[in-house]
């Protein structure tokens, strides 16, 4: 007679590998969207260039908790997607695609939060749906592969 405790673990550990292979696929989709081209365009809006600058700045004086632009204090923005710019910038070099990256990682997260939510209220086939649907919109593709803040207070916001 088979036992039941071990038949039942054994479906759970599929069905939790079945989870993160769906998760996986999910981040490779999300790599291959937001992160090819990133740093091939210079930074060209207003808001990107001061986020890059800051980041820069903060890495050259060593003084993170002053945002500042052009070694002036800079009060419009709060400091959260700069720190975030700060490490890329370490790990990348200086450039358009470090400043952008943070956002290429956004995009992925929300691509990961839209599958979970829709599996949770229905199914996996609506989470994975709903994932796709937003990963082949123009606006988020554009979205995660800018030097703005918005991306990372769209995720934050929906997620609460």
């Amino acid at each position: 007679m088979p036992n039941k405790q071990y038949n039942s673990l054994s479906t759970n550990q599929r069905k939790y590998s079945f989870q993160i292979g769906w998760e996986l696929l999910i981040i490779i989709v999300g790599l291959l969207l937001f992160l090819p081209g990133l740093g091939s365009v210079h930074l060209f809006d207003w808001d990107e260039i001061n986020f890059a600058e800051s980041a820069r700045e903060m890495i050259l004086t060593g003084n993170y908790l002053d945002v500042q632009v052009n070694f002036e204090t800079f009060w419009e923005k709060p400091p959260l997607f700069i720190w975030m710019q700060v490490p890329s910038m370490k790990i990348f070099g200086i450039n358009e695609f470090a400043a952008r990256f943070p956002n290429a990682i956004a995009g992925i997260v929300a691509l990961l939060v839209l599958f979970n939510v829709g599996k949770r209220l229905k199914n996996t086939i609506l989470g994975l749906l709903w994932a796709a649907m937003y990963a082949c919109a123009l606006f988020p593709f554009f979205f995660f592969k800018s030097g703005i803040i918005d991306p990372w207070f769209n995720l934050f916001i929906f997620l609460g």
